[in-house]
């Protein structure tokens, strides 16, 4: 027994030394990536924006008007609703009274092509799509007026198919809403960038551009339709098709819900068996990142030793200070840093967790993953009407 818990001491005293290791190495990567400028693309071609929402998101009218003033000189937007009883169709309404002028289309439709939602909704603008370069991004995500301009600078190179941008969790409304933002602060992005440094392999939803014969050799929107995962599908997608995929020197905010406790840790539970289930080799070579849960969890169960003490406290401080690091390139305010062991504990559950099950709940609908990230649902929702313009 003893040299079962010496063991053990040893793994945890490693991870943690793996972990403040990691997070230097995600504040060099920070630097290497998000400080490098792509130059202008001179054409500036026009962009279809395609945008599928679904109900009220926390700070849903100034996510899309930020997209409606874009310093761009020709782009199309497109808003899809899978209903026309969604609540979101009152401040599309709104938008187009306050952009007028701008190529703007609300379409609605329940028509399915696979068990995604959000595929299911955003293939719907597909007959109305007007331009070869598509961009494809979430409902909760703000942008700046530039965005656009920097997002389509990497496609002056024709080997470019797809540029996609990191992601960083915006202001939280409520203490489970933090947490939540923390959780893609202090784990996700700083794992996307060390991925990144080593060779872009990867897309994100939260903002992918891509030109539409890719997109159409990558499968479209049928390819993704009966993933969890659409954008690591349409990434994979893209490279099997002889593409690159580059990334913006850009960096988007998603805007977290105000939801609580259950709304969050399910939401941790959903992405932690995402992950495995289309990354399974990653996904558990992420055990080391857990640092500070092993060895709190060690000094809990085996007892107090200085050398573990210190390594937890080491871990937390080479994280934040990482965080503020990534935060300040990002242009955005720091993370509390008074949150980052609950959030480190939250972490490492959902990992362990993600063992448990291959099912998720996604938007009332009970699913079942199988690998690859494929979507099984309990039930097979009907076929609705085609896709139609809102008046």
């Amino acid at each position: 027994m003893a040299w079962l818990l010496s063991g053990a001491t040893v793994l945890a005293r490693l991870s943690g030394a793996f972990t403040i290791l990691f997070s230097l190495l995600a504040a060099l990567a920070a630097s290497r990536l998000l400080r490098r400028r792509h130059p202008a693309w001179r054409q500036a071609p026009p962009v279809t924006i395609i945008k599928p929402l679904k109900g009220l998101d926390r700070g849903l009218y100034e996510n899309l008007r930020g997209f409606c003033r874009l310093d761009y000189p020709s782009y199309q937007l497109l808003f899809t609703l899978a209903s026309p009883d969604d609540p979101a169709l009152a401040l599309l309404k709104r938008l187009r009274a306050e952009f007028p002028d701008l190529d703007m289309e609300v379409v609605v439709s329940g028509k399915l092509i696979g068990f995604n939602p959000k595929v299911n909704n955003a293939s719907n603008a597909a007959p109305f799509v007007k331009h070869d370069l598509i961009l494809l991004s979430d409902s909760d995500v703000r942008v700046r007026e530039d965005f656009l301009r920097r997002m389509t600078a990497p496609l002056g190179d024709p080997g470019v198919g797809l540029v996609t941008a990191f992601y960083r969790a915006g202001p939280a409304a409520g203490f489970w809403s933090r947490l939540e933002s923390l959780s893609v602060n202090a784990q996700f992005l700083p794992q996307a960038l060390v991925a990144a440094a080593f060779g872009m392999r990867f897309a994100m939803g939260a903002a992918m551009l891509v030109r539409r014969e890719a997109f159409e050799r990558a499968g479209g929107f049928q390819g993704m339709a009966n993933h969890l995962a659409d954008d690591f599908i349409l990434g994979e997608g893209v490279k099997s098709a002889g593409y690159r995929i580059a990334l913006a020197d850009c960096v988007v905010e998603s805007m977290p819900d105000g939801g609580g406790a259950l709304e969050c840790l399910g939401h941790q539970a959903r992405w932690a068996r995402t992950i495995r289930l289309c990354n399974p080799e990653g996904y558990l070579g992420s055990m080391p990142l857990h640092g500070f849960s092993w060895l709190t969890a060690k000094l809990l169960m085996i007892g107090f030793d200085p050398w573990s003490a210190a390594l937890a406290l080491g871990v937390l401080l080479a994280k934040a200070a990482s965080g503020a690091f990534i935060a300040r390139l990002c242009e955005s305010a720091p993370d509390s840093a008074l949150l980052l062991p609950l959030s480190e504990w939250l972490s490492c559950g959902a990992w362990l967790f993600g063992f448990r099950s291959t099912k998720v709940l996604w938007r009332g609908q009970l699913y079942e993953v199988e690998p690859r990230g494929r979507l099984v649902p309990a039930r097979e929702p009907a076929r609705l009407a085609e896709p139609i313009a809102a008046p």
